[in-house]
């Protein structure tokens, strides 16, 4: 699907007035909707998988597995500690 058809199918869903507002407040700003559809705290994952790496239980690879991520962006998250 294209972007056009993606809008088209947002003021659909939406409505006029709502899909003008969300013009009005997020134009030129790209937006991602991930396929699974769930809205995920990153900063409470990032928490549980920094748990579960210094756990001992993980290896990298089945961290990445777990939390669907790549290794690079594991060891990234890993070494962030807040």
């Amino acid at each position: 699907m294209n972007s056009k058809e993606a809008l088209e199918k947002i003021k659909n869903i939406i409505g006029h007035d709502k899909y003008n507002e969300l013009l009005r407040e997020l134009s030129g700003v790209t937006v991602y909707f991930p396929a699974d559809a769930e809205w995920h705290d990153k900063d409470q994952r990032n928490i549980s998988l920094r748990e579960d790496f210094y756990s001992g239980k993980y290896e990298i690879s089945d961290l990445a597995k777990k939390y669907e991520l790549s290794i690079s962006r594991v060891y990234k998250i890993i070494q962030r500690r807040l």
